[in-house]
């Protein structure tokens, strides 16, 4: 599982980084007070889901980078579909450093705008960042 950890790791920076021009801190300490989630599942080689968990001053932010909005131009639909952008590519980037050479089928993308409680069950990996827009927490869990 450190292995998955680490090249989710590497696709949640790569993504923020390069899609956002936001720059992600790894926290040790674990928070649960985010403000929306977006999912994605994905079957295949492997199967399983990936989830960002984001403060509401990062997905403001990520709206204002990627699409080139001001602020009074944010909209509760654009951080929606911003949201649901990252956690389709953060899964595409991952899974193509999972395995390459194999086809994977994802689902739509969903959003909350009030994320379930993170749990961590068997085969799962969860990250926390900071970031100078707020907070992204991360979870990953991979079937049998």
């Amino acid at each position: 599982m450190k292995k998955i950890e680490e090249m989710i790791r590497i696709s949640i920076f790569e993504v923020f980084e390069k899609m956002f021009f936001i720059f992600l801190e790894p926290l040790d300490d674990e928070n649960n007070e985010y403000d929306m989630e977006a999912a994605i599942r994905f079957e295949g080689a492997a199967n399983g889901n990936v989830s960002i968990f984001l403060s509401t001053g990062v997905a403001e932010t990520m709206v204002q980078n990627m699409l080139s909005l001001q602020e009074h131009e944010i909209t509760t639909q654009s951080m929606e579909d911003c949201s649901k952008e990252a956690v389709n590519m953060i899964c595409g980037n991952f899974l193509g450093k999972l395995n390459s050479k194999k086809v994977f089928h994802l689902s739509t993308p969903i959003f909350r705008k009030q994320p379930r409680d993170i749990e961590l069950g068997k085969n799962a990996c969860r990250m926390d960042f900071d970031s100078d827009a707020g907070r992204v927490g991360m979870m990953a869990t991979l079937s049998d």
